[in-house]
């Protein structure tokens, strides 16, 4: 009873700090979470090689969930390993701080037998928390970003809303197996409160994930409205659409590119890390083939693929796009069989990846893991001999090294990036050894790689420029660095290299008129007055996504230069 007792402890507290993990502020690249994460799953590591010296345990027998983690893990890492086309450092070491998570909570699981109502409550009350934190955001305006009223810990509403349809679907099942009493009235308020929130984010994947989750909960009663619902979802859907249309064209255009460039790298993807880079050549091709598209007028940098398995698909090609999918698809029937609420959480938040980037961020990939493990330690075991109990300890002994390793990097990788951000925009020559001196660890940072290349232009170091821009192209859609490049080779007189690098910064983004401006420049420059003319009239021609009295200047300018050669 005494073991039994110590291993409770141990789950119920780990439990809670990760989840407190899941509501602190959010950032794309790392952040003190990542840093504390990491160190604790190394120190969870030493507590479970101590426990399983004291107090013994039983035998963990392996489900599917293991076999196929496992399997995906060490397809990741060999294709890192063979591959290294582009920078990845920051992508891979989040995959492996998970999957040494995974491994730590899979032991605690099994021994601890935790109830999923701890996780389950859990996810509730942090919910609860988002959505008064994002009443007081709404009421004091002190939200993470100046243009929303409304973020929580997240950097925008649309992540954040995430949070809240997760914890409202989580509280619109459990009701359905409470019975009559106070605590189904507690979790009934604490569902709705977070649900008359949910419409303030204006997330249409949260709306759609917790209408699909509603149509199954009350599926009996489906049949006989069938028709009427038929109708409300399509009016819906229209309404989504008309809503933010220029957001749902460039969610299809780049699903569109990322599919076109998956396709030339069919079974192992572009490489990880090159999600980014991939959609561009994808916008690029599409513009070669299809220039008159309407889709083109909606794209802009693509940061994120808005559809997790695709992003997996890309970068890591089939192989770990069905790794990815069949894990998904047996944790769900495992919680399926273990708790109908935890659940309906994990599928709201597999369909809401489908429109967006919540397994991007620290809080979903936490949250994922969580329910993983807590769905595959649910399996028959017996006693341990002491044959089996050595090796397993052997085994969480070589992770333990491994995982002071990710640590380690991970607090390095996060100092860097504090460094990096002191002197972030300052573009002085002065800073260019600093520069250098951090780059091996920001080789994925792409507003870094940005700064650095526009420092060392400044400096007339052209060909370093270039150079480094080069590696910002590798791990950023944005079509600046190409013009940056174009410019480079300009003031080298390299005319030609400089034509092909505004030509690649227009075509990887064909609604910008800064591309064509200079472009325009560029043929005035040498001479070239039918080039010149032509680009001219296609920048008056063209509407640029976002007008500003900057592209109303540049397209004026091109206006007077056919008026006056025309004269």
């Amino acid at each position: 009873m005494k073991r039994k007792y110590i291993h409770s402890i141990v789950g119920c507290l780990t439990v809670a700090f990760l989840l407190w993990l899941t509501v602190t502020d959010v950032e794309v690249r790392w952040t003190e979470s990542n840093v504390v994460l990491g160190w604790s799953v190394l120190g969870l590591l030493v507590v479970a090689v101590v426990l399983h010296l004291l107090t013994g345990g039983n035998r963990l027998r392996w489900s599917w969930v293991d076999i196929l983690v496992a399997m995906w893990m060490i397809y990741v890492v060999g294709r890192v390993w063979m591959g290294g086309e582009y920078a990845c450092g920051t992508e891979f070491l989040k995959m492996m701080e998970m999957g040494l998570l995974y491994v730590t909570l899979r032991r605690i699981f099994a021994w601890s037998k935790l109830s999923p109502v701890y996780l389950i409550g859990g996810l509730m009350l942090c919910g609860v928390y988002e959505a008064t934190l994002g009443v007081w955001q709404l009421v004091s305006g002190a939200s993470r970003h100046s243009q929303y009223l409304m973020t929580g810990n997240f950097q925008n509403p649309g992540p954040y809303s995430a949070y809240l349809m997760m914890a409202a679907v989580i509280g619109w099942g459990w009701t359905q197996e409470l019975t009559e009493g106070r605590l189904r009235t507690a979790v009934w308020c604490m569902t709705a409160f977070v649900l008359l929130l949910l419409p303030a984010t204006w997330s249409r994947a949260a709306l759609v994930a917790v209408g699909i989750i509603a149509l199954w909960l009350y599926r009996q009663k489906y049949w006989k409205y069938r028709w009427a619902v038929w109708i409300g979802v399509m009016v819906l859907a229209m309404g989504f659409y008309f809503a933010k249309q220029g957001s749902a064209d460039g969610r299809m255009l780049t699903w569109t590119a990322s599919l076109t460039a998956w396709w030339h790298k069919l079974w192992l993807g572009v490489g990880m890390g090159g999600f980014r880079a991939a959609c561009a050549d994808g916008i690029a091709e599409l513009y070669r083939e299809h220039p008159t598209s309407g889709l083109f007028t909606s794209g802009g940098v693509t940061d994120f693929a808005f559809n997790d398995l695709l992003n997996v698909l890309v970068e890591q090609g089939l192989v770990g796009a069905v790794l990815c999918a069949a894990t998904s698809i047996f944790v769900l029937i495992k919680l399926y069989k273990q708790s109908l609420p935890l659940f309906y959480g994990l599928l709201s938040l597999f369909i809401f990846s489908m429109f967006s980037y919540p397994f991007e961020l620290l809080p979903y990939q936490i949250t994922l893991v969580l329910l993983s493990a807590f769905a595959a330690s649910h399996v028959d075991m017996d006693k341990e001999n002491t044959h089996r109990k050595l090796g397993r300890v052997m085994l969480l002994l070589v992770l333990v090294p491994i995982a002071f390793c990710v640590a380690k990097e991970i607090q390095r990788r996060h100092e860097t990036d504090k460094e990096v951000k002191m002197f972030s925009g300052m573009h002085h020559e002065a800073f260019i050894n600093d520069y250098y001196e951090l780059m091996p660890m920001e080789m994925d940072n792409a507003s870094f790689l940005f700064d650095f290349g526009r420092t060392l232009r400044e400096a007339k170091r052209y060909n370093d420029s270039n150079a480094v821009l080069r590696l910002g192209s590798q791990v950023s859609s944005d079509p600046m660095f190409w013009v940056l490049t174009g410019n480079n080779y300009r003031d080298m007189q390299c005319y030609q290299e400089a034509e092909e690098a505004y030509q690649k910064a227009f075509a990887i983004m064909p609604n910008r008129l800064y591309p064509l401006y200079q472009l325009m420049g560029l043929y005035e420059e040498i001479g070239n007055v039918e080039a010149w003319q032509q680009t001219a009239k296609e920048i008056i021609m063209l509407q640029p996504k976002i007008k500003s009295p900057a592209t109303e200047a540049m397209a004026d300018s091109a206006r007077r230069k056919v008026i006056e050669l025309e004269k």
